[in-house]
């Protein structure tokens, strides 16, 4: 029988689940560190925002695909890994870990596909070239249209591109969502080098070039806390965060607040 779970259930769950990713890391000498609101959370509240329900996390790519391996050997019977690879339903460009114990419903995607309650994994690549950000940024906006239910592409900010959104929309239901799940890794693979002068989680957020930094930003890292943790966050968090994020510090507006809740159903079903 599910249990429906609170808002502070399911951010205990995420934060087990990134204790165990933590495990997982020092286990097999893997870095990461917390980052987009979840590292805003360990500067301004030493834990979750309060408003805030999920957790991010980062790696560079080499550590990122080290840390899959890592998951799927440990075969944890709670915890593991979803990514494009080993699902035929998941298109993100990024993997997330999931709590087998949980269920989470989908209130985003066109054709409903309940999950459960995960935390993000994301990868940091470096590159020359500014526009394969531009190209997969693209790619990334049309996979959206092409999974969102239709209600939330249509934003409000101007008529005439809620139009052409919605216009695309119907286009975009001819497509599967892998479709530019795949064009968006072909792009990383071929722009990526391990010794670019840029770095930057590509094709997975909104934030295009607001996410591109110069290389070894995120090599530096450092202990901080987060509910009741250390987890690793980069030595340069406050240049990060000021360009992602503009003065962080500052508490957004309710409609801020509103807008970026994700409003999370979950349950426990074990």
């Amino acid at each position: 029988m599910k249990k429906r779970l609170t808002v502070d259930e399911i951010k205990n769950y995420e934060l087990n689940i990134l204790k165990f990713i933590d495990s997982i890391c020092k286990k097999y000498n893997i870095k990461y560190f917390v980052n987009y609101g979840t590292l805003i959370g360990a500067i301004r509240h030493k834990g979750f925002i309060p408003w805030d329900d999920d957790i991010d996390i980062s790696m560079y790519r080499e550590d990122y695909e080290k840390f899959y391996k890592a998951v799927l050997k440990e075969n944890n019977q709670r915890y593991t890994i979803l990514s494009k690879d080993n699902s035929n339903w998941y298109f993100q460009n990024f993997y997330v870990v999931i709590d087998k114990n949980t269920l989470l419903e989908d209130n985003v995607k066109y054709k409903r596909k309940d999950t459960n309650i995960f935390v993000d994994v994301f990868p940091i690549d470096r590159f020359d070239d500014l526009k394969f950000v531009k190209k997969a940024y693209l790619f990334f906006t049309l996979k959206q249209i092409c999974y969102a239910k239709k209600r939330s592409i249509q934003y409000g900010d101007n008529k005439l591109k809620d139009f052409c959104r919605l216009i695309f929309w119907y286009i975009l239901r001819l497509f599967n969502p892998r479709f530019f799940t795949k064009l968006i890794d072909n792009l990383v693979k071929k722009y990526s080098k391990k010794d670019g002068k840029y770095e930057g989680a590509v094709g997975i957020d909104k934030e295009k070039m607001k996410g591109v930094f110069e290389k070894n930003i995120f090599s530096d890292l450092i202990l901080h806390q987060f509910e009741d943790m250390q987890v690793p966050i980069p030595k340069n968090y406050d240049k990060i965060l000021s360009q992602l994020y503009g003065n962080y510090m500052q508490k957004p507006t309710d409609e801020e607040i509103k807008y970026n809740s994700h409003n999370l159903i979950a349950y426990r079903i074990k």
